[in-house]
């Protein structure tokens, strides 16, 4: 199992070569700011390259260390592969990999379209495990690393109108706690992060009529900055999972408890369409 002190080689962020995907905007965006203030040397891949070089060259103000943009359609397992060779010629071997690139629609599935359908499954899970076998690969030969996985809070608790997006986000929590068990012995720390509803452009394509979030209260949307902080705070800390906000642990429990109950209640709070 890990111990502490391969844990404790994980806290400092200071030199170290942290990966976010999905780091032009959102969770992914904060998450690689708040790295860099930590001195990290960030390397952010997605598709808009304009925006990861803006990222890059704000962390680069922010750590004083350098930052690196790649572009990268990460639906495409080749791409996956040759962005990674790339960083490690051009950068050197992860220390931290964040899987945070992603996306949802929340149409019911008989309104989905099959391409959308496939794109879900493919860049918020398959491009995840793609991403974290090469990483563990990297990270088992230097002997320490973590892999940030965001999944949801959709993927532990099911709401309506989310069935292809949620699917792929309980993917992710299984494929992390085995993937946890797996590299644990080799000093590798898997962290599942699991958000409520946060408050970025996610919703300007998941829900564009505004209906889902308009219906929330405000104290239950949180925002990226927070996560961000978060997950830093847990890096090289016995902690294997985050549920935010904390009050969600609660539910979880209860839905697991009940769920005839907990269908009810969702259905009947939560059904905006």
């Amino acid at each position: 199992m890990l111990t502490l002190y391969q844990l404790k080689a994980l806290r400092s962020l200071k030199n170290k070569i942290v990966l976010v995907t999905g780091g032009s905007s959102g969770i992914g965006e904060s998450v690689a700011y708040e790295a860099a203030k930590r001195g990290a040397i960030v390397v952010v891949v997605a598709r808009n390259l304009r925006k990861l070089n803006y990222v890059a060259k704000k962390c680069l103000i922010l750590s004083g260390r350098p930052a690196f943009s790649f572009a990268a359609d990460l639906t495409n397992p080749d791409q996956v592969d040759s962005v990674l060779a790339q960083i490690t010629r051009e950068v050197g071997s992860v220390d931290i990999l964040v899987n945070a690139a992603g996306f949802g629609d929340m149409s019911p599935l008989i309104d989905e379209s099959k391409k959308r359908m496939q794109k879900m499954v493919q860049l918020n899970l398959l491009a995840l495990m793609y991403l974290s076998r090469q990483a563990s690969r990297q990270m088992i030969s230097q002997g320490y690393g973590a892999i940030v996985n965001i999944g949801s809070i959709a993927g532990k608790i099911p709401t309506p109108n989310s069935s292809v997006y949620s699917a792929t986000k309980a993917g992710v929590i299984s494929f992390s706690n085995i993937l946890r068990m797996e590299v644990a012995d080799y000093g590798i720390q898997v962290l599942t992060v699991n958000p409520g509803p946060v408050e970025t452009k996610f919703f300007d394509k998941a829900d564009p009529s505004g209906n889902y979030l308009s219906h929330l209260p405000k104290r239950v949307v949180l925002d990226s900055t927070t996560i961000a902080k978060r997950i830093w705070g847990s890096i090289g800390y016995p902690v294997r999972e985050i549920n935010i906000p904390w009050y969600f642990n609660i539910a979880i429990l209860g839905y697991h408890i009940a769920p005839g109950l907990g269908d009810w209640a969702i259905k009947k709070f939560f059904d905006y369409k």
